[in-house]
């Protein structure tokens, strides 16, 4: 008898629901959320199986279940389905985005290979088309009025930045701008232990020859820099700043003084400040005090009363990363230092 790895397990239990899901389908009932994740899921694994390349599956999976076979709320909630199989040239990860959006699906194709008989599309009733006021829909986040400061506080100097090279250059959110790309000219005196002032996650792109003014402010936490170029390793001390300057100018990085940087404060009424809507932080973060989630598809409904996080940085991945070495990331501590678990934009 064959051993089965705990992955080959977990997919035979997967398999299992998903033909279960299938049963139900088969009869006429239209699916929950489990049902329907598990039947996607399974399927894909079996297109896999059938030779299917990941660009293929992706539009595929779109195609097999459609809104009226499934309950009401549930293609709200489901945003995604990710699914891993073996393919010829190794294992990979197939991500289906919105598999839920048309009115129907192809039922055929959500039953192959189980060998059950494919139901008339009128066994699933009528389909009421309107959909849901925002606030109603499943999860639905009601952000409250109003803007966020970002990294609220901090001291700010805006920057004349021109990029040199024949590429584009992109500037992730929390790298130690003074590291950056060495064919970025700028004021690199300036930039000492501060980053870009934009939402976390986000980058500032520079096109070949473009030359663009941004705000920069201050890192956060110790201010104990590591990596990126290895220019500064080590803490954001003025004292440093004629030895990295000198090896900046050594390692061919291009700097420009700008004695007449404007510079400011990120708070209200400050030039250097920037806001961000509710709305589109809650979208982009989560949810934060203040703001409203809907339970599911409950009537319950809870509002946050406490974040502890500092707006501005937040762990996101996006453009611009925030978790790296010296970025959101401790380095060069032992354990009794540094964190067992992380619980992130939970």
């Amino acid at each position: 008898m064959s051993r089965l790895c705990p992955r080959e397990v977990e997919k035979l239990a997967l398999h299992q629901a998903g033909t279960l899901a299938q049963q139900r389908l088969a009869r006429g009932v239209r699916l929950n959320l489990p049902e329907a994740q598990t039947l996607l899921a399974s399927q894909m694994l079996e297109f896999i199986r059938d030779g299917q390349t990941v660009a293929e599956l992706m539009d595929l999976g779109r195609t097999l279940l459609g809104r009226r076979q499934v309950m009401p709320g549930v293609a709200d909630l489901l945003h995604e389905v990710q699914i891993e199989g073996t393919f010829p040239d190794g294992s990979k990860l197939v991500t289906l985005h919105h598999p839920i959006s048309a009115m129907d699906g192809d039922i055929k194709l959500a039953l192959q290979g189980s060998f059950f008989p494919v139901p008339d599309l009128s066994v699933f009733g009528v389909y009421d088309p309107a959909p849901p006021e925002e606030e109603a829909k499943p999860g639905a986040v009601m952000a409250a009025e109003g803007a966020l400061v970002l990294n609220y506080g901090r001291d700010a100097v805006q920057l004349s930045v021109t990029n040199k090279a024949d590429r584009p250059i992109q500037v992730g959110s929390h790298f130690h701008f003074i590291e950056a790309n060495p064919y970025l000219e700028f004021d690199r005196g300036l930039a000492f232990g501060k980053r870009l002032n934009i939402p976390a996650g986000t980058a500032v792109r520079f096109e070949p020859g473009e030359k663009k003014a941004v705000w920069l402010c201050d890192i956060a936490g110790k201010k104990i820099v590591w990596g990126g170029n290895n220019l500064t390793d080590g803490p954001v001390k003025p004292e440093r700043l004629p030895e990295i300057l000198t090896r900046v100018v050594a390692q061919g990085f291009k700097h420009l003084a700008e004695p007449t940087a404007p510079t400011g404060r990120t708070e209200a009424g400050n030039p250097a400040v920037y806001t961000m809507p509710r709305s589109h932080y809650a979208a982009m973060f989560g949810p934060t005090a203040g703001d409203k989630v809907r339970l599911g598809d409950t009537t319950l409904v809870l509002e946050v009363e406490k974040d502890f996080c500092t707006y501005g940085d937040e762990c996101k991945f996006g453009g611009g990363k925030t978790l790296r070495e010296g970025m959101g990331q401790a380095a060069g501590v032992g354990p009794d230092e540094t964190l067992d678990v992380g619980i992130t934009n939970a």
